[in-house]
């Protein structure tokens, strides 16, 4: 057991929220949010406004594992409506969940001078972790906010099971990835067992290509179980269609996706080189520590530093900015599937 379980490749949540709630918004709300789904004139765009929601909050980006996404809709009266939506990925109790939530919602508030709306998705493991409010109170002042929230963990399979909504499928994706952690057969298993159920759910097959992507970041297998799968979904491509429709393409894609991501890495490392050039000629030999830590750094944290590095003066200039900016040194910075 113990070896199987090192070998099982960790389940992509954060992936899969996020290509998730780009291609199905719409059924995100019916599903989780129905008074607010009822609200929105969906014959108007759906807008993302991810990067105004960075830039209010760039302490809160670092080592996350959670999605936020901020979102533009439309009233039928033809206003806008900002949706601001926190899933929690992984992570068990969090005592800065409800603060966060206040502090996005105040911050984006005074940013856009819109109404705001916070959802909350805690897609967890401890059921009796619910926060769903935060506030305060003193000498006659008080502030309140009070948020809509669904525990994944809480909801009825069995409704999963049966509702025809691209979401219902997602929810049951994430549990059996949790359900499944090191126990590799059993998740081979369920990645067939949900494979034919959506064929026969209904999803028209753009949605069933989309759900594919997201299967594939969750439910995670070896090489060798990975094969194994195909050939079985390739089976049940035949008994429902009596024809390879689904499976030979979204492999395709795989491998296209593969060789762009390949080319995003390259890019990233090459970027990473040039800061720590940089950082040479403007305070010296970076020590040991603090390479791994500029290692640790993201995408969007490179770019920040490759800005700020311009003002340093001193290794301490760096040390305080990768402080503040609440990076970890290599050892901090390593997870695992929780």
């Amino acid at each position: 057991m113990k070896v199987e379980q090192m070998a099982t490749p960790a389940a992509d949540y954060d992936g899969a929220w996020k290509y998730a709630l780009e291609q199905f918004f719409p059924a995100f709300l019916s599903l989780f949010f129905p008074d607010a789904h009822q609200a929105i004139d969906w014959a108007q765009p759906v807008v993302f406004r991810d990067t105004e929601l960075e830039q209010i909050a760039p302490e809160d980006q670092a080592g996350k594992q959670r999605i936020d996404k901020l979102v533009e809709l439309r009233r039928p009266d033809g206003e806008p409506a900002l949706v601001l939506v926190h899933i929690e990925v992984q992570s068990q109790r969090d005592s800065d969940f409800a603060p966060r939530m206040f502090r996005y919602h105040a911050r984006l508030f005074d940013r856009m001078k819109l109404p705001m709306v916070s959802l909350a998705v805690l897609g967890d493991e401890e059921l009796n972790w619910r926060p769903n409010s935060f506030g305060y109170e003193q000498w006659g002042c008080k502030l309140r906010l009070e948020f809509p929230t669904v525990k994944l963990r809480a909801l009825d399979k069995a409704v999963l099971e049966a509702a025809a909504n691209p979401i219902a499928t997602l929810v049951l994706l994430h549990r059996d990835a949790q359900e499944t952690r090191g126990k590799q057969q059993d998740r081979l298993r369920r990645k067939v067992m949900r494979f034919r159920a959506m064929l026969r759910q209904g999803y028209s097959v753009e949605d069933i290509r989309r759900l594919l992507r997201v299967m594939e970041h969750l439910l995670r297998l070896r090489p060798d179980l990975e094969l194994i799968a195909r050939n079985e979904m390739r089976r049940v491509e035949q008994e429902e269609y009596g024809m390879e429709r689904f499976v030979t393409s979204f492999e395709r894609i795989g491998r296209e996706e593969g060789r762009v991501e390949g080319r995003v890495e390259g890019r990233e490392q090459e970027r990473r080189e040039l800061v720590l050039r940089l950082l040479e000629r403007k305070i010296g030999p970076v020590n040991a520590k603090a390479q791994e830590r500029v290692d640790a750094l993201g995408s969007d944290q490179l770019l920040l530093l490759g800005d700020a590095l311009l003002d340093f003066s001193t290794a301490g200039d760096l040390d305080a900015w990768l402080t503040a900016n609440n990076t970890q040194n290599s050892e901090g910075a390593e997870s695992s599937e929780a």
